[in-house]
């Protein structure tokens, strides 16, 4: 039985036996293009990530999502190394906003979204829905989030002390983690922010995985 967080109410996952939210070639494919990214952040500089809109090569962004949702890592590894980073920064964007879903499942968000929860502290919030998602998602799935979330950490932690990269990029990637909705924005976005700003910053540690090739499922 999962156990929750002695301030929060009765929560329940429902939706743990749904179909996986991506196969494991595409998997691999957005592996590789987070891993370049994160190695070469000090180059590429804090601004770039899922921000290739008017400088990115429209074309082969095009190509990296195709690649992508191909299940090509291959492709994608050769695009890389030919240099398409920023290229590759937009496409995993756009894949992210093609996916039918949020990357967090609706009854997980529930511990973030519902405002009865508001006094509790963000960063018991957080340790709670990495504890979910650690418990109750497949590998691949809890293995896409961290990844994700662990980009988002990378170039957070780069930004300038004196600019707002840091505090919009993660405004930006709200929706692809949460079914926001309007009142959400005018009434609770600025609580749900620091909540979702400490899953980043919880995430290095909480969601560390470890695949194992008689785990993944083709």
């Amino acid at each position: 039985m999962i156990k929750f967080s002695k301030m929060f109410g009765p929560y329940h996952c429902w939706s743990c036996k749904e179909k996986d939210i991506i196969t494991q070639d595409r998997l691999d494919a957005l592996e590789e293009i987070v891993n370049s990214l994160r190695r070469n952040v000090r180059v590429l500089g804090h601004g770039w990530v899922f921000r290739g809109e008017g400088v990115a090569n429209q074309g082969v962004v095009n190509e990296i999502v195709t690649a992508i949702e191909s299940g090509c890592p291959r492709a994608v590894r050769s695009l890389l190394d030919a240099g398409w980073r920023l290229e590759a920064a937009q496409a995993l964007y756009i894949f992210l906003t093609r996916l039918e879903q949020p990357l967090i499942p609706t009854s997980i968000q529930s511990l973030v979204l519902d405002n009865n929860n508001r006094n509790v502290p963000p960063e018991v919030v957080a340790s709670d829905v990495l504890g979910l998602i650690r418990e109750e998602l497949s590998l691949r799935h809890r293995t896409l989030i961290a990844l994700i979330l662990n980009l988002l950490d990378c170039s957070i932690k780069l930004s300038p002390a004196d600019e707002l990269r840091g505090h919009t990029l993660p405004v930006s990637m709200l929706p692809q983690f949460f079914n926001i909705e309007n009142h959400h924005f005018m009434e609770e976005w600025r609580r749900i922010l620091i909540i979702f700003v400490e899953l980043i910053r919880q995430a290095s540690t909480a969601l560390t995985v470890s695949r194992s090739h008689s785990e993944n499922l083709r």
